[in-house]
This record gives structure tokens, sequence and C-alpha cells, in this order.
């Protein structure tokens, strides 16, 4: 009985959903998606080609090699680039998905159709992550450039691609939710808007304001919250943070800070801040998808009934136990390896733009 309610659970939730086909249907036939994707990638280009001739003015007085230190400087350049293009676009296209209904007074008309308020917001959610993640990959080819240069290797592009779409995921939810506790398509925009500036610069803030308290560096678990530093962290143990700052020269100190991380031990590698917070970024994801859905509910908003609980679970211990199978196979690149002192830990990971082959 439990396998065949869950079959029918799954069959409900991925057949054709006409919510997604309407919605990427009157999202891409105007000219506006198209007027985004295009501006973006134009933005996207000309900072690059702006860090390639920054990075090149400053190799003058660097005695590192130079292609390295271009590929570094690009890859972090337009990694933090997309970052900030994903959180200005997201809170747009989804904080208004439900209270533009209600606006519209079309919310209504959605609830008379055979599709439950569950399946109308999936719809709406796919259909607006479907654009920016075409956004993001979209992007894919132009940040491939780097591999021209060298200092980056594809392992790390990919940690960079995962960490983007989780945080996307994430702003979407966030953007949703507000669409949802909102009447008004401006109440919610703004609030999504200000959650992600807060959680993007807020703990850098934070982390500024009690390093300045204590005359040295802040914490770790302080700055980890910031999307700024999960993404750092995706590719700081084989870029260069010198490489990467001297293209920016007055942003230099800055940058450094933001891409350097604080051990938590001194006797073995820590694990890169995104193995904590993207779990933790897609389990806040996951319930406020669940409270979004509970919003969108006409009535008996908080009667849960017993399939809905049983999927809540199993959407839980599914992503428990994702996240413990992937803590168990990357322990040996940890927990496990002791360094005796310091300098060992710092040859541990020797520095990418020395290391780094030169492509011709």
């Amino acid at each position: 009985m439990m396998k065949s309610m869950l079959k029918s659970i799954s069959n409900r939730r991925w057949e054709t959903n006409p919510i997604i086909v309407k919605e990427l249907r009157s999202r891409m036939r105007g000219g506006r998606a198209f007027a985004t994707l295009t501006v973006t990638l134009t933005l996207l280009t000309l900072v690059g080609y702006a860090l390639y001739r920054m990075t090149l003015a400053s190799s003058t007085y660097s005695s590192t090699p130079v292609s390295p230190l271009i590929g570094q400087a690009l890859f972090a350049g337009l990694a933090f680039l997309l970052l900030l293009i994903i959180a200005a676009i997201t809170p747009s296209v989804t904080a208004s998905e439900i209270s533009a209904e209600r606006e519209k007074q079309t919310y209504e008309m959605l609830l008379t159709t055979p599709l439950s308020p569950a399946s109308i917001l999936w719809g709406k959610l796919i259909s607006a992550l479907s654009y920016i993640f075409l956004i993001l990959f979209a992007a894919i080819p132009l940040a491939s450039l780097v591999f021209i240069y060298g200092g980056v290797s594809i392992r790390d592009m990919v940690k960079t691609l995962l960490a983007l779409l989780v945080i996307a995921i994430l702003f979407g939810v966030i953007g949703l939710f507000s669409s949802a506790l909102f009447q008004r398509s401006s109440q919610a925009t703004a609030v999504s808007y200000l959650v992600i500036v807060l959680l993007l610069f807020g703990p850098l803030f934070a982390g500024i304001l009690s390093g300045a308290i204590t005359q040295g560096d802040p914490p770790r678990w302080m700055l980890a919250p910031s999307p700024l530093m999960v993404i750092s962290s995706t590719f700081s143990s084989s870029v260069n943070p010198q490489s990467i700052s001297s293209a920016f020269y007055m942003l230099g100190s800055p940058i450094y800070w933001l891409m350097g991380s604080t051990p938590i031990s001194q006797d073995s590698i820590p694990r890169p801040i995104y193995h904590y917070v993207l779990p933790l970024y897609s389990l806040v994801a996951i319930l406020l998808y669940l409270l979004t859905s509970r919003l969108v509910k006409p009535v008996r908003r908080w009667q849960i009934q017993w399939s809905e609980a049983v999927l809540a679970l199993v959407l839980v211990l599914g992503f428990v136990s994702a996240i413990f199978m992937g803590y168990l196979l990357t322990t040996n690149r940890y927990e496990n390896i002791q360094i005796s002192d310091q300098s060992q830990l710092q040859s541990a990971t020797p520095d990418p733009a020395i290391e780094a082959p030169v492509n011709p």
C-alpha cells in the first residue's frame, strides 16, 4: 500500500504540468527574456575583457606565470558576477508568481482547475527557475575560456556551477515564499531583495565589525552563511587569492580576505565552507517550499494530510541520507588526513599559481 501511494504521488508530481508550459511560453514569447539574456552575456564579456587587461597590467610586477593568473582572475570574476546577476534577477521572476495572480484576480480561477495548489506552486517554481538556469548554462561557454589560460580545473568549474545552482534555487524559493506570504507583488519583491541582500552582505559586515573589535580575523562560522563566501570556497583551494587581488588593485585586500579561510583544525585539512553551507541552503529551501505549499492553499492551510506528511518525510530523510553519504565518501580527503604542524598544512595545499601548468 505504501509503495502504491508513493508511486501515485510521484506520478502526479512529475507528469506534464500545464502551468510550466503556460509560464514558459508567456515568458519566452516576448523580447524581454532574450534582451535580459543578451545584456547578461554582454556584461560578462565586458567584465571578462576588463579583468584580462587588468591582470596583464598587474603581471608586470609579478614573478609568477601570466597565463594561470589570467585564468584564475577571469574565473573568479565571472563566478562572483554570476552570483550577483542571480541575486538581481531571481527575485524579479519569482516574487510575483503568486501575488500577481491574486492582484489580477486570476488565482481563484487557477484553483478551480483540476490542478492542486501544490501543482500550481510546483509549476510556478520550475518555470521561474528554468529561466535562471538558462542564464547560468548560457554563460558556461564564456566561462570555459579560462581553460585556454590554465590555473583552473574542470573540477573547480563543476563545484562552482553546482553552488550557483543551489543558491539560485534558494533565492527562487525565498521569492516564491514572499509571493505567497504577501498579497501585493511590490511588498513581496521588496522583502525578497532585502532578505537576499542581508544574506549576501550581512555576514561580511558582521565579520568586519568583529575584526575591528577583536583586532583579528573574524571567525569562520560568522562569514560562512554568505553566498559570496560559499562561491569563493569552491575554488579557493586551487586559486591563489594574491593573483586575483592583484587584478583589482584597490579591492585587493577585501578579495584576499574574502577568499581566505581560517582552518577549523590545525592537525588536519579543513573542509571547505561549501561542504557545510550548501546542505544548509538546501534544507532551508526545502522547508520554505513546504511552508509555501501550505500558504497557497485557500482553506485549511495547516490541515496536513497523511500523504503530504509522508512526502515531506521522504524528502527530508532522502536529503539527510544524501548529506550523510557525501560526508562519508569525502572523509578520507579531510578528517582522516593528519598533519603534524602548520607548515605541513600549508604545504598540503600548494600555490596553484606556481604549480599550475602554462598552456601554450
